[in-house]
């Protein structure tokens, strides 16, 4: 039998969206399981998600070369006293595909 669901937090509900490269800088594509691994955790601690599509975005790396990439956008939606949580597993996921900007 089903373990009950938690009571989810009753704070006020917070849209965060998460912005997953989907190639590393070096121009070879994140595996497809690491991208299901992310979003298995996302879903494992806020109950949910939304993929609202690939998009393309632009930053400058350290070198001061433009990189433009493309991007699985991910959008959560999560009690505000959790985004400091979302945010250390951002962290977290950033390192992991070596990512400069965080």
């Amino acid at each position: 039998m089903a373990e009950p669901r938690k009571k989810r937090s009753k704070g006020r509900l917070k849209e965060a969206v998460v912005l997953i490269p989907l190639t590393y800088n070096d121009g070879t594509r994140v595996p497809r399981d690491v991208i299901e691994s992310i979003q298995q955790e996302v879903f494992i601690a806020f109950h949910g998600w939304t993929i609202e599509g690939t998009v393309k975005g632009a930053y400058r790396m350290r070198t001061g070369q433009k990189r433009v990439e493309d991007l699985l956008k991910l959008s959560i939606v999560l009690a505000e006293s959790r985004i400091r949580e979302l945010q250390a597993m951002v962290g977290k996921w950033c390192a992991n595909l070596g990512q400069e900007q965080c």
